[in-house]
Protein backbone atom coordinates (compact mmCIF):
# COMPACT_ATOMS: atom_id res chain seq x y z
CA UNK A 1 0.00 0.00 0.00
CA UNK A 2 1.12 3.56 -0.67
CA UNK A 3 0.28 4.93 2.79
CA UNK A 4 2.41 8.02 3.40
CA UNK A 5 2.96 8.95 -0.24
CA UNK A 6 0.89 11.99 -1.20
CA UNK A 7 -0.93 12.71 -4.44
CA UNK A 8 -0.10 15.71 -6.61
CA UNK A 9 -2.07 18.25 -4.55
CA UNK A 10 -0.60 17.12 -1.24
CA UNK A 11 -3.35 14.85 0.10
CA UNK A 12 -2.63 11.38 1.44
CA UNK A 13 -3.58 8.51 -0.80
CA UNK A 14 -6.62 6.75 0.63
CA UNK A 15 -5.79 3.53 2.52
CA UNK A 16 -7.67 1.35 0.00
CA UNK A 17 -5.57 2.57 -2.95
CA UNK A 18 -2.91 0.10 -4.10
CA UNK A 19 0.50 0.91 -5.50
CA UNK A 20 -0.25 -1.13 -8.61
CA UNK A 21 -3.43 0.80 -9.26
CA UNK A 22 -1.62 4.05 -8.62
CA UNK A 23 1.09 3.17 -11.17
CA UNK A 24 -1.53 2.34 -13.79
CA UNK A 25 -3.30 5.61 -13.18
CA UNK A 26 -0.10 7.68 -13.34
CA UNK A 27 0.82 6.18 -16.74
CA UNK A 28 -2.65 6.94 -18.10
CA UNK A 29 -2.72 10.40 -16.51
CA UNK A 30 0.66 11.41 -17.93
CA UNK A 31 -0.26 10.15 -21.38
CA UNK A 32 -3.53 12.07 -21.43
CA UNK A 33 -2.02 15.20 -19.91
CA UNK A 34 0.70 15.34 -22.55
CA UNK A 35 -1.92 15.09 -25.28
CA UNK A 36 -4.27 17.62 -23.68
CA UNK A 37 -1.49 20.11 -22.87
CA UNK A 38 -0.64 20.34 -26.56
CA UNK A 39 -4.28 21.10 -27.43
CA UNK A 40 -4.66 23.72 -24.70
CA UNK A 41 -1.38 25.35 -25.69
CA UNK A 42 -2.75 25.80 -29.21
CA UNK A 43 -5.54 27.99 -27.79
CA UNK A 44 -2.97 30.66 -26.92
CA UNK A 45 -4.97 31.73 -23.90
CA UNK A 46 -8.18 32.33 -25.87
CA UNK A 47 -10.97 30.59 -23.98
CA UNK A 48 -13.88 31.97 -25.95
CA UNK A 49 -16.85 29.65 -25.51
CA UNK A 50 -17.36 27.22 -28.38
CA UNK A 51 -18.40 23.59 -28.95
CA UNK A 52 -14.71 22.72 -29.27
CA UNK A 53 -13.81 24.31 -25.95
CA UNK A 54 -16.78 22.69 -24.20
CA UNK A 55 -15.57 19.29 -25.38
CA UNK A 56 -12.04 20.05 -24.20
CA UNK A 57 -13.25 21.21 -20.79
CA UNK A 58 -15.28 18.03 -20.35
CA UNK A 59 -12.11 16.02 -20.85
CA UNK A 60 -10.43 17.98 -18.07
CA UNK A 61 -8.30 21.12 -18.05
CA UNK A 62 -4.58 20.37 -17.60
CA UNK A 63 -3.25 21.64 -14.30
CA UNK A 64 -0.94 24.21 -15.85
CA UNK A 65 -3.87 25.86 -17.69
CA UNK A 66 -6.59 25.41 -15.08
CA UNK A 67 -6.11 28.72 -13.25
CA UNK A 68 -6.23 30.97 -16.30
CA UNK A 69 -9.02 28.93 -17.87
CA UNK A 70 -11.18 29.11 -14.73
CA UNK A 71 -10.69 32.87 -14.53
CA UNK A 72 -11.94 33.29 -18.10
CA UNK A 73 -14.70 30.72 -18.43
CA UNK A 74 -16.26 31.83 -15.13
CA UNK A 75 -17.18 35.39 -14.23
CA UNK A 76 -14.15 35.70 -11.96
CA UNK A 77 -11.74 37.31 -14.40
CA UNK A 78 -14.28 39.82 -15.68
CA UNK A 79 -15.39 40.73 -12.14
CA UNK A 80 -11.82 41.20 -10.97
CA UNK A 81 -11.05 43.42 -13.95
CA UNK A 82 -14.19 45.47 -13.35
CA UNK A 83 -13.35 45.97 -9.67
CA UNK A 84 -9.61 46.78 -9.50
CA UNK A 85 -8.29 46.93 -5.96
CA UNK A 86 -11.59 45.94 -4.34
CA UNK A 87 -10.20 42.82 -2.69
CA UNK A 88 -7.31 44.76 -1.17
CA UNK A 89 -9.73 47.36 0.16
CA UNK A 90 -11.86 44.62 1.70
CA UNK A 91 -8.78 43.17 3.41
CA UNK A 92 -7.95 46.62 4.82
CA UNK A 93 -11.51 46.89 6.15
CA UNK A 94 -11.16 43.46 7.72
CA UNK A 95 -7.99 44.60 9.50
CA UNK A 96 -9.77 47.70 10.79
CA UNK A 97 -12.82 45.88 12.10
CA UNK A 98 -13.40 43.25 14.75
CA UNK A 99 -14.82 39.88 13.78
CA UNK A 100 -18.15 40.90 15.29
CA UNK A 101 -18.41 44.02 13.17
CA UNK A 102 -17.52 42.15 9.98
CA UNK A 103 -20.17 39.51 10.47
CA UNK A 104 -23.84 40.22 10.73
CA UNK A 105 -24.02 41.36 14.34
CA UNK A 106 -27.30 39.51 14.82
CA UNK A 107 -25.73 36.20 13.85
CA UNK A 108 -23.13 35.17 16.39
CA UNK A 109 -23.36 31.56 15.20
CA UNK A 110 -21.84 32.49 11.85
CA UNK A 111 -18.96 34.21 13.61
CA UNK A 112 -18.29 31.23 15.83
CA UNK A 113 -18.46 28.78 12.91
CA UNK A 114 -16.00 30.73 10.78
CA UNK A 115 -13.46 30.97 13.59
CA UNK A 116 -13.78 27.27 14.35
CA UNK A 117 -13.77 26.09 10.74
CA UNK A 118 -10.42 27.56 9.68
CA UNK A 119 -8.31 24.98 11.59
CA UNK A 120 -10.77 22.25 10.57
CA UNK A 121 -10.13 22.83 6.87
CA UNK A 122 -8.21 19.85 5.46
CA UNK A 123 -6.52 19.17 8.83
CA UNK A 124 -4.52 16.24 7.41
CA UNK A 125 -3.07 18.30 4.56
CA UNK A 126 0.44 19.56 5.40
CA UNK A 127 -0.20 22.94 3.76
CA UNK A 128 -3.13 23.65 6.05
CA UNK A 129 -1.00 23.12 9.13
CA UNK A 130 0.89 26.26 8.17
CA UNK A 131 -0.36 29.73 9.17
CA UNK A 132 0.15 31.22 5.68
CA UNK A 133 -2.54 29.22 3.91
CA UNK A 134 -4.85 29.35 6.94
CA UNK A 135 -4.53 33.12 7.10
CA UNK A 136 -5.23 33.43 3.37
CA UNK A 137 -8.28 31.21 3.73
CA UNK A 138 -9.54 33.37 6.59
CA UNK A 139 -8.85 36.61 4.70
CA UNK A 140 -10.86 35.44 1.70
CA UNK A 141 -13.79 34.33 3.84
CA UNK A 142 -13.85 37.55 5.85
CA UNK A 143 -13.61 39.65 2.69
CA UNK A 144 -16.48 37.65 1.23
CA UNK A 145 -18.58 38.36 4.33
CA UNK A 146 -18.05 42.08 3.79
CA UNK A 147 -18.71 41.81 0.07
CA UNK A 148 -21.82 39.65 0.43
CA UNK A 149 -23.28 40.42 3.87
CA UNK A 150 -26.62 38.90 2.82
CA UNK A 151 -24.80 35.57 2.49
CA UNK A 152 -22.18 35.93 5.21
CA UNK A 153 -20.48 32.72 6.26
CA UNK A 154 -21.88 29.22 5.95
CA UNK A 155 -20.16 25.96 6.85
CA UNK A 156 -18.65 24.45 3.72
CA UNK A 157 -17.34 27.73 2.34
CA UNK A 158 -14.02 27.00 4.06
CA UNK A 159 -13.63 23.85 1.96
CA UNK A 160 -14.44 25.72 -1.23
CA UNK A 161 -11.84 28.40 -0.45
CA UNK A 162 -9.26 25.83 0.63
CA UNK A 163 -9.78 23.89 -2.58
CA UNK A 164 -9.47 27.03 -4.69
CA UNK A 165 -6.20 27.97 -2.97
CA UNK A 166 -4.73 24.53 -3.63
CA UNK A 167 -5.99 24.30 -7.20
CA UNK A 168 -4.71 27.71 -8.28
CA UNK A 169 -1.44 27.83 -6.33
CA UNK A 170 1.46 29.13 -8.40
CA UNK A 171 4.19 26.57 -9.16
CA UNK A 172 6.55 28.52 -6.88
CA UNK A 173 4.08 28.13 -4.00
CA UNK A 174 2.59 31.62 -4.10
CA UNK A 175 -1.11 31.75 -3.24
CA UNK A 176 -3.48 33.64 -5.52
CA UNK A 177 -5.80 35.02 -2.86
CA UNK A 178 -7.46 37.80 -4.84
CA UNK A 179 -8.22 35.50 -7.75
CA UNK A 180 -9.57 32.86 -5.36
CA UNK A 181 -11.86 35.47 -3.84
CA UNK A 182 -13.40 36.20 -7.24
CA UNK A 183 -13.58 32.51 -8.09
CA UNK A 184 -15.48 32.00 -4.82
CA UNK A 185 -17.91 34.76 -5.81
CA UNK A 186 -18.40 33.03 -9.15
CA UNK A 187 -19.04 29.68 -7.47
CA UNK A 188 -21.62 31.14 -5.09
CA UNK A 189 -23.35 32.99 -7.92
CA UNK A 190 -23.68 29.68 -9.77
CA UNK A 191 -25.35 27.92 -6.83
CA UNK A 192 -27.89 30.45 -5.53
CA UNK A 193 -29.25 29.97 -2.01
CA UNK A 194 -26.98 27.06 -1.11
CA UNK A 195 -24.98 29.00 1.47
CA UNK A 196 -27.63 31.36 2.82
CA UNK A 197 -29.50 31.20 6.11
CA UNK A 198 -31.86 28.26 5.98
CA UNK A 199 -30.14 26.86 2.87
CA UNK A 200 -33.39 27.01 0.92
CA UNK A 201 -31.58 26.18 -2.31
CA UNK A 202 -30.25 22.95 -0.82
CA UNK A 203 -33.69 21.79 0.29
CA UNK A 204 -35.12 22.67 -3.12
CA UNK A 205 -32.39 20.87 -5.03
CA UNK A 206 -32.57 17.79 -2.81
CA UNK A 207 -36.18 17.45 -3.94
CA UNK A 208 -35.10 17.89 -7.57
CA UNK A 209 -32.35 15.30 -7.10
CA UNK A 210 -34.88 12.80 -5.72
CA UNK A 211 -36.91 13.27 -8.90
CA UNK A 212 -33.81 12.72 -11.04
CA UNK A 213 -32.90 9.57 -9.10
CA UNK A 214 -36.42 8.24 -9.51
CA UNK A 215 -36.20 8.89 -13.26
CA UNK A 216 -32.62 7.81 -14.00
CA UNK A 217 -32.10 4.95 -11.50
CA UNK A 218 -35.64 4.01 -10.39
CA UNK A 219 -34.93 0.55 -8.97
CA UNK A 220 -31.89 1.69 -7.01
CA UNK A 221 -33.66 4.74 -5.67
CA UNK A 222 -36.79 2.80 -4.70
CA UNK A 223 -34.59 0.34 -2.80
CA UNK A 224 -32.82 3.23 -1.08
CA UNK A 225 -36.09 4.99 -0.28
CA UNK A 226 -37.51 1.81 1.27
CA UNK A 227 -35.18 2.32 4.24
CA UNK A 228 -36.63 5.81 4.81
CA UNK A 229 -33.20 7.39 5.04
CA UNK A 230 -33.38 11.05 4.00
CA UNK A 231 -31.56 12.08 0.85
CA UNK A 232 -30.04 14.89 2.93
CA UNK A 233 -27.92 12.22 4.62
CA UNK A 234 -25.46 12.52 1.75
CA UNK A 235 -26.76 15.12 -0.72
CA UNK A 236 -26.33 18.15 1.54
CA UNK A 237 -22.58 17.60 1.68
CA UNK A 238 -22.46 17.01 -2.08
CA UNK A 239 -24.14 20.34 -2.78
CA UNK A 240 -22.59 22.44 0.01
CA UNK A 241 -19.02 21.34 -0.70
CA UNK A 242 -19.40 20.70 -4.45
CA UNK A 243 -18.16 17.11 -3.93
CA UNK A 244 -15.02 18.09 -1.99
CA UNK A 245 -14.14 15.15 0.31
CA UNK A 246 -16.68 13.03 -1.56
CA UNK A 247 -14.57 12.42 -4.67
CA UNK A 248 -10.76 12.32 -4.90
CA UNK A 249 -9.42 15.88 -5.09
CA UNK A 250 -8.18 15.65 -8.68
CA UNK A 251 -11.61 14.36 -9.71
CA UNK A 252 -13.30 17.21 -7.82
CA UNK A 253 -11.26 19.68 -9.88
CA UNK A 254 -12.30 17.91 -13.10
CA UNK A 255 -15.92 18.29 -11.96
CA UNK A 256 -15.28 21.96 -11.24
CA UNK A 257 -13.82 22.44 -14.74
CA UNK A 258 -17.21 21.54 -16.18
CA UNK A 259 -19.08 23.34 -13.39
CA UNK A 260 -17.42 26.66 -14.22
CA UNK A 261 -18.21 26.14 -17.91
CA UNK A 262 -21.69 24.58 -17.86
CA UNK A 263 -23.19 25.70 -14.55
CA UNK A 264 -24.83 23.93 -11.64
CA UNK A 265 -26.62 21.30 -13.73
CA UNK A 266 -23.31 19.43 -13.59
CA UNK A 267 -23.87 18.80 -9.89
CA UNK A 268 -26.98 16.77 -10.72
CA UNK A 269 -25.25 14.75 -13.43
CA UNK A 270 -22.42 13.88 -11.05
CA UNK A 271 -24.91 13.03 -8.29
CA UNK A 272 -26.86 10.73 -10.60
CA UNK A 273 -23.67 9.05 -11.76
CA UNK A 274 -22.66 8.48 -8.14
CA UNK A 275 -25.87 6.50 -7.70
CA UNK A 276 -25.34 4.67 -11.01
CA UNK A 277 -21.78 3.66 -10.16
CA UNK A 278 -22.85 2.30 -6.76
CA UNK A 279 -26.24 0.87 -7.72
CA UNK A 280 -25.33 -2.83 -7.49
CA UNK A 281 -23.80 -2.46 -4.05
CA UNK A 282 -26.68 -0.32 -2.77
CA UNK A 283 -29.30 -2.81 -4.01
CA UNK A 284 -27.44 -5.66 -2.27
CA UNK A 285 -27.75 -4.05 1.16
CA UNK A 286 -30.66 -5.23 3.26
CA UNK A 287 -30.88 -2.86 6.22
CA UNK A 288 -30.51 0.85 6.89
CA UNK A 289 -27.46 0.52 9.15
CA UNK A 290 -25.49 -1.26 6.44
CA UNK A 291 -26.61 1.32 3.90
CA UNK A 292 -25.62 4.24 6.14
CA UNK A 293 -22.22 2.63 6.76
CA UNK A 294 -21.72 2.02 3.06
CA UNK A 295 -22.49 5.64 2.22
CA UNK A 296 -20.09 6.87 4.89
CA UNK A 297 -17.24 4.60 3.78
CA UNK A 298 -17.62 4.82 0.01
CA UNK A 299 -18.85 8.37 -0.54
CA UNK A 300 -15.63 9.73 0.97
CA UNK A 301 -12.81 9.99 -1.59
CA UNK A 302 -14.84 7.45 -3.55
CA UNK A 303 -12.42 4.82 -4.94
CA UNK A 304 -14.70 4.30 -7.95
CA UNK A 305 -13.91 7.88 -8.98
CA UNK A 306 -10.12 7.66 -8.79
CA UNK A 307 -9.71 7.59 -12.55
CA UNK A 308 -11.18 11.03 -13.20
CA UNK A 309 -11.13 10.52 -16.97
CA UNK A 310 -13.27 7.39 -16.86
CA UNK A 311 -15.45 8.84 -14.14
CA UNK A 312 -16.29 12.01 -16.05
CA UNK A 313 -16.75 10.01 -19.23
CA UNK A 314 -19.40 8.04 -17.37
CA UNK A 315 -21.00 11.24 -16.06
CA UNK A 316 -21.63 12.48 -19.59
CA UNK A 317 -22.41 9.16 -21.26
CA UNK A 318 -24.65 7.49 -18.69
CA UNK A 319 -26.74 10.21 -17.06
CA UNK A 320 -28.56 11.58 -20.09
CA UNK A 321 -28.95 15.21 -21.02
CA UNK A 322 -30.01 17.70 -18.37
CA UNK A 323 -30.84 21.11 -19.75
CA UNK A 324 -30.73 24.28 -17.68
CA UNK A 325 -34.29 25.03 -18.76
CA UNK A 326 -35.63 21.68 -17.57
CA UNK A 327 -33.72 22.00 -14.31
CA UNK A 328 -35.29 25.38 -13.62
CA UNK A 329 -38.75 24.00 -14.39
CA UNK A 330 -38.22 21.22 -11.85
CA UNK A 331 -37.03 23.72 -9.27
CA UNK A 332 -40.20 25.75 -9.72
CA UNK A 333 -42.58 22.79 -9.61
Amino acid sequence: MIGAVREEYGFDWPPNFSEERHSEYVIKHNRKQNKYISRWKDLNGDYTRSPKLKKMVRKGIPRRYRFEAWMQISSAGANMKANPGLYDRLIVRCAEKTYKNIMNEADENNLTCLKLDIPRTFPEHPGFREPVIRNNCQDILMAFCLYRPETGYCQGLNYLVGSLLLATQHPDGELRSEECFWLLVSLIDTIPDYHTTGMKGIERDCRVLEAYFNKKVPQTWQHFASFRLPIQLFAVKWFICLFVDVLPFHTVLHVWDTFFYEGNKILFRVAVYQMISHKDSIKSLDDECKLATYLKENFNWDPKAWDNYEYMKGVFQKTGKMSKERLEQMRQS
